[in-house]
């Protein structure tokens, strides 16, 4: 069997991202999508996913980089968030942080979206990867075996290290559909290349509005990641190949 979860990262960052993530899955083959439950916008992106969007799975985007603030009090996070916000990116993330602070913030986070969903995230995964750290990895995954949640494995590497732990975590996972990646000929490619597993195709579709354009250098793009992934000969394909649209709860 070929299984293909369709993940939006993201969600909830803007409206405009909301609303082409909405868009992505009623028309095209998004099947999941991963809430930035910090962000202004994601409390009504939930509502929005909830009220027109039943099925489409809901995770959570794992926020420890992107500059913002914490969900925390930004007081106990002195690794964390010097000086009361979060590292930037992954690369200006110290070689070492504190566990207990990671543990904290993230179970302020998880907290935070079971408040406002009604319900567990489906699965955890984390924006720029931050979940690759070698601080982080490991309060990463036992605080998802402790919820019994899956997640999201960035590397080949990270999947070993998750599944020995007792996680359950795609096969695969396809990271090619970005930027100049992000055109329908492209995802045709990566769909003829699966074989018998379950893979999870990354994707970061949306609108292009204003506070995304002011505050994101990945803006455009995700308007034409919207037009592939609703693309018609991309859903002929799977149909095709016999390859059956999940989410992570069919992990």
């Amino acid at each position: 069997m070929i299984r293909l979860i369709v993940n939006a990262d993201d969600y909830g960052r803007t409206a405009g991202i909301n609303e082409g993530t909405i868009e992505a899955h009623l028309r095209g083959i998004v099947t999941s999508a991963t809430v930035m439950i910090l962000e202004g916008a994601a409390p009504e992106g939930v509502r929005l996913a909830l009220r027109r969007a039943p099925r489409l799975s809901l995770g959570l985007h794992c926020v420890l980089t992107g500059g913002g603030f914490p969900a925390s009090d930004p007081a106990r996070l002195p690794t964390l968030a010097p000086g009361g916000r979060l590292a930037r990116n992954a690369d200006a993330l110290p070689s070492f942080l504190d566990q207990y602070e990671i543990h904290r913030e993230l179970s302020e986070q998880i907290a935070r979206f079971e408040s406002v969903a009604g319900r567990p995230p489906s699965h955890l995964d984390s924006h720029h990867h931050s979940a690759l750290h070698p601080s982080i990895q490991p309060v990463f995954a036992a605080l998802a075996a402790e919820r019994g949640l899956p997640v999201r494995a960035s590397s080949p590497a990270a999947g070993r290290a998750l599944r020995a732990a007792g996680l359950r975590t795609p096969d695969r996972f396809l990271d090619g559909f970005y930027a100049e990646g992000a055109t329908a000929e492209n995802l045709r490619a990566l769909i003829a290349g699966l074989a018998a597993e379950t893979a999870e195709l990354m994707c970061h579709p949306g609108y292009p509005d204003a506070e995304l354009l002011a505050g994101s250098t990945y803006a455009s793009e995700r308007a034409r990641e919207v037009d592939a992934l609703c693309d018609p000969s991309v859903r002929a394909l799977l149909r095709d190949r016999g390859v059956e649209l999940a989410a992570f709860d069919a992990l």
